[in-house]
């Protein structure tokens, strides 16, 4: 999506609600994500800017960068997803690709989200994810087998690529020959949570057609013979008659690959980065491996994989001193949030055993991550496997990493480690 751009230079702002004043968003400081400057080093440009207001503005949207208001304002009824209105921002509008979307969690809100949300989400409960964590065990296991002997890998390649997608192809209940479609399918559709989209829709295109044929066959053959699968349950799912449609049923399964193949993966991949960076850290969850809960969480509040969120104002939003106006794209920055001084005490300091807030990679509200029990088991099982069978790691040469602002989520494409 092309948008012209400049940066300008941060002017002092005053405090927000000076004397009962409601400050417009266009007195907010002026922040430019798009710039080699904040793309080279976001983090100084943040503090900075979040030291003096907890909005900013944008090219292109408000920037909120306090973790207070960035968790009041994921509950805040007056901001909706802005998914649907990011695609049509980048020419798509109709068709099957559209309406697939459209009908998925991350784009609805009020009413149809909460009712998909109440017949699906006792398949997601901590309770349901905890029987297939042995599987996720015994697979971490089998993958780094594959290449622990060699003393090195290319963690991408080797191991983030194949864990959470075969993970999720097993709680679908989809055959190991298919394994390599499906991650291929996850690759594509992970360019409709980008600003990308428009460049890659072929692609995109392509790739729901395969997944959606595939998915009509896989539904048909479970409503004729239930499996103890995902899919299985989601067939059943319901309340007092109530079902989801085949198109929400698609949306939702869909979903599920597009946003939690690509999410598990990198995040995965920022601990290793992260652990790389602090090997004291990394010794301690090998001695210690019942530290690993509050490891996660604390992986996903130093490097979380999604560093903004977008919603839409639908009305006037007044908040601490100031105002949004209506139908302005708002950006929560989950990666200020978890980093705000006044949530965390040495906020840029990474420690598994520190107590802290919840971080809001996950996000908070209607729109919390259905998945996040799955990806937290996920990552919960294979970093203490990594860290008993790899020994200590270090990194074998500089990290290749995708652009964050226009893919939408953060992580290496290449991470060699040696170990």
């Amino acid at each position: 999506m092309a948008v012209g751009l400049c940066w300008r230079r941060l002017e002092p702002s005053p405090p927000a609600a000076q004397n009962g004043v409601v400050r417009t968003l266009d007195e907010a400081p002026f922040v430019d994500p798009f710039s080699e400057e904040f793309q080279a080093d976001p983090v100084p440009i943040i503090d900075r800017v979040r030291a003096r207001s907890w909005l900013a503005r944008t090219p292109i949207s408000a920037l909120v960068l306090g973790r207070e208001q960035v968790h009041k304002l994921l509950s805040d009824p007056r901001l909706r997803s802005a998914l649907p209105h990011l695609m049509r921002l980048q020419g798509v509008n109709e068709g099957e690709l559209y309406d697939l979307v459209a009908s998925a969690l991350l784009s609805l809100d009020g009413a149809d989200h909460a009712r998909i949300r109440s017949l699906v989400s006792r398949a997601f409960t901590p309770r349901a994810v905890e029987p297939y964590r042995p599987a996720m065990r015994a697979l971490a296991e089998e993958i780094v087998e594959r290449f622990v002997g060699a003393g090195e890998c290319e963690f991408m390649a080797d191991f983030a690529d194949h864990y959470p997608i075969e993970v999720m192809c097993q709680l679908l209940g989809v055959p190991p020959e298919d394994h390599l479609r499906f991650a291929r399918w996850g690759d594509a559709l992970t360019h409709v949570l980008s600003l990308e989209l428009s460049l890659h829709l072929d692609e995109v295109n392509e790739a729901l057609a395969g997944l959606n044929d595939y998915l009509a066959d896989l539904i048909a053959e479970r409503q004729r013979r239930p499996r103890q699968d995902l899919v299985s349950q989601l067939i059943a799912a319901g309340d007092d008659g109530d079902r989801l449609s085949p198109l929400e049923l698609g949306a939702l399964l869909g979903g599920l690959l597009f946003a939690g193949y690509d999410t598990t993966r990198n995040q995965l991949a920022l601990a290793m980065t992260l652990f790389c960076e602090h090997p004291e850290q990394w010794r301690l969850l090998a001695e210690r491996p019942e530290l690993v809960a509050p490891a996660v969480e604390e992986v996903m509040r130093v490097a979380g994989v999604i560093a903004v969120t977008a919603r839409v104002a639908v009305e006037d939003v007044e908040l601490d001193g100031w105002r949004i106006p209506a139908w302005s794209l708002v950006s929560l920055s989950l990666s200020a949030a978890n980093h705000d001084p006044a949530a965390f005490d040495d906020p840029h300091g990474f420690d598994i055993t520190a107590g802290r807030e919840q971080q809001l990679t996950f996000g908070a509200g209607p729109h919390f991550c259905l998945g996040a029990n799955l990806a937290r088991a996920e990552m919960q099982e294979a970093l203490p496997v990594l860290a008993r069978r790899l020994g200590p790691i270090a990194l074998a040469g500089e990290p290749q990493w995708r652009p964050t602002i226009t893919t939408g989520i953060f992580g290496p494409t290449r991470l060699p480690l040696r170990f």
